[in-house]
């Protein structure tokens, strides 16, 4: 039993670890401000730690003989004995989070043109994905969803994202409506029905 507590254990912590790298890449750099390294280095660092978890997860479950995993149900999605449909769920998590991740690694050499970073970009969106369905999965497959305090977790986890995509719309919406005002002065400076203008700023 103790590789089965181990599992549920390392799959929490992911979830958790996962949420963080998600909240800080969702609230983006324009929000990290004077902090923008140290909040880098949480994310990324928060990264390989979910991948590391994610391993021990599933590495635990294959080895216990208390569910019915094995690694082909545990590699390939909606393939396993035990709880097929909530276990592919968090097999197509653990890939997504991988794609996410590997993109990051490649985010230096796909920023060379703006093509390539907007295709950066929506590869690396596939974090958002990941997460949702490790959110699903852990309802559905935890054993522990009944308890008090899972759903604690997950709700903790689904507000943190979800703030930190606001915090990012809003702070969108703010730059856009601050820009707007300088665009229009810039078009009407343009406009060819404007008076032209004499030296010394007389008319």
């Amino acid at each position: 039993m103790t590789p089965w507590f181990l599992a549920r254990a390392a799959g929490f912590v992911a979830l958790l670890t996962a949420s963080v790298t998600v909240a800080l890449g969702a609230a983006g750099p324009a929000s990290w401000g004077d902090r923008r390294i140290i909040a880098q280095l949480v994310h990324r660092s928060a990264a390989v730690v979910t991948l590391a978890l994610l391993a021990l997860h599933v590495i635990l479950l294959v080895t216990d003989r208390f569910v019915d995993v094995s690694i082909g149900g545990a590699l390939v999605p909606f393939t396993a004995g035990y709880r097929g449909v909530a276990l592919g769920l968090g097999t197509l998590a653990a890939y997504s989070f991988l794609v996410a991740a590997a993109s990051g690694t490649l985010r230096g050499r796909m920023a060379a043109s703006a093509a390539t970073a907007r295709a950066w970009r929506a590869i690396h969106l596939s974090a958002y994905a990941a997460w949702a369905l490790a959110m699903v999965h852990g309802v559905l497959a935890g054993t522990d969803t009944g308890t008090t305090w899972a759903p604690l977790l997950y709700g903790g986890s689904a507000l943190a994202v979800a703030g930190a995509v606001a915090a990012r719309v809003v702070a969108g919406v703010r730059a856009r409506t601050a820009a707007l005002p300088t665009a229009r002065r810039a078009r009407r400076d343009r406009s060819p029905d404007r008076p032209p203008t004499l030296a010394g700023g007389h008319r």
